[in-house]
């Protein structure tokens, strides 16, 4: 059998970069709503701990409990997109095996460590850092990398720091890293 090359037209060559764009735009706004939503759910988990701990209300941490409903809600998401995806990017994919990965770290750390709770919060900003600075620099998106290194810088500030202050830390890291950007990310795909 022969190797024909298939010779494209204008339109078709038009019509192919058109779809690539608009797969490319569907990413961006669908990463978006990830970081907007992790943003908000991690804000407003360890804020809620922070207060409940001040008025020593027991059981603070039940606020964390809005982590696995962001992981259904993620999971949901993620096969819808799935769904209605056309064209896969390597952009999309290079980006899912990174948070699968931030995920994987994320459930060993939480799970499986040794340390007293006042390393878990810095090293979890850690994550959060690397996830989005790789997240940044795939999507050529700077908010994103300039969020991955406030990560770092919060988590740095974090280790220095013990006890319910590092939950503002992460509430600022998040908001920082994850809520800005996110809203960043969003208006730029409106454009």
């Amino acid at each position: 059998m022969e190797n024909e090359e298939k010779k494209l037209t204008q339109e078709e060559s038009l019509r192919i970069i058109h779809e690539m764009i608009s797969a490319a735009k569907n990413d961006v706004k669908s990463d978006s709503f990830i970081f907007l939503l992790w943003g908000w759910l991690v804000f407003i988990a360890s804020v809620t701990q922070f207060i409940l701990e001040v008025m020593n209300i027991e059981n603070g941490s039940m606020a964390w409990l809005l982590m696995p409903l962001g992981g259904i809600i993620t999971a949901i998401h993620f096969f819808r997109q799935t769904k209605k995806e056309k064209v896969k990017t390597h952009v999309s994919e290079f980006l899912k095996y990174t948070w699968i990965a931030f995920g994987a770290a994320m459930a060993v750390i939480m799970f499986f460590h040794q340390w007293g709770a006042s390393q878990i919060l810095p090293i979890i900003m850690t994550l959060y850092g690397i996830g989005l600075f790789i997240s940044g620099g795939a999507l050529k998106f700077t908010p994103l990398i300039l969020g991955g290194i406030f990560c770092w810088l919060c988590a740095i500030a974090a280790f220095q720091i013990e006890g319910i202050y590092q939950l503002l830390i992460i509430a600022s890291a998040v908001f920082g890293g994850y809520i800005v950007p996110g809203y960043l990310l969003q208006m730029n795909n409106k454009k």
